[in-house]
């Protein structure tokens, strides 16, 4: 059976809405191997999980719906603090 290509970018917004309050805001862009997720005001923790558990969960899926001959990585752009 063929492998069906999936895009990163789309599977990541897919799955970063899904576990969000608002996922209208959600973002994700890509820049070379790496898929950047953007969530809305307060929202990082609940795509992080306790203790990782969440983000850790969508890299893995990210990872094994990807081209395996691409390494894809898949991270939080969270505000920095001043």
């Amino acid at each position: 059976m063929p492998r069906m290509k999936t895009d990163p970018v789309d599977l990541t917004l897919f799955l970063a809405q899904s576990v969000v309050d608002q996922p209208s805001l959600v973002r994700a862009s890509r820049r070379g191997p790496t898929v950047i997720v953007r969530v809305g005001p307060g929202e990082e923790g609940r795509l992080i999980g306790r203790q990782g558990r969440v983000i850790q969960a969508i890299r893995t899926l990210v990872r094994a719906a990807s081209d395996p001959h691409e390494r894809v990585n898949v991270d939080l752009d969270a505000p920095r603090k001043p």
